[in-house]
């Protein structure tokens, strides 16, 4: 009786504090916008895990989202470009050296576009930065095709390119939220 009258007493001022708790009305609306984000990916994991590890609040936006996606993007691509640099100094295979050129100028191009994206996202040119990243996903695939083509050798990108693949197309989806608003 008596627990069941303190029960009574408390349980409405508990659901008072959780519900006009900003932080976690706040987090809870920003994984409503990863999620919204993440859905469209083939790896809703590894998108979820990029935008996590990577908040520095518990809220955020979509002009947020697409921030963290870019730098990750241009960190993805920036030490793929350099690993394929390392390959093609460390490989005598001929064929494996011709795919990885081909590797070597599409991330070149990814670096570029997103590079010159984020100098337009961080002026808030919404448009200009969602105009420079669509080159990126045909130069991303290029390379992941370069590797399909007889003599087709194995493939060290593999992983990279999804991983690549997924970061671009976050950035891009994250970024047409923002041009929605």
């Amino acid at each position: 009786m008596a627990f069941s009258h303190c029960f009574s007493l408390f349980f409405p001022l508990l659901v008072i504090i959780l519900l006009t708790n900003p932080t976690l009305s706040e987090a809870q609306d920003s994984q409503v916008l990863i999620d919204e984000v993440c859905r469209q990916m083939e790896d809703y994991g590894f998108c979820n895990r990029v935008f996590h590890e990577n908040m520095k609040s518990p809220s955020i936006d979509y002009v947020g989202l697409t921030a963290i996606a870019m730098d990750q993007t241009i960190t993805n691509a920036t030490n793929t470009y350099e690993y394929i640099l390392d390959l093609l100094r460390n490989t005598t295979d001929q064929s494996l050296r011709n795919v990885l050129v081909a590797c070597e100028n599409a991330f070149a191009i990814v670096k570029s576009s997103f590079g010159d994206a984020l100098q337009s996202f961080n002026r808030k040119d919404y448009d200009d930065m969602f105009k420079l990243e669509r080159d990126a996903p045909r130069a991303q695939a290029s390379c992941e095709t370069s590797f399909i083509a007889p003599p087709s050798p194995p493939n060290p990108l593999a992983e990279r390119n999804r991983e690549m693949r997924i970061l671009i197309t976050m950035a891009i989806v994250s970024g047409k939220e923002i041009l929605k608003r």
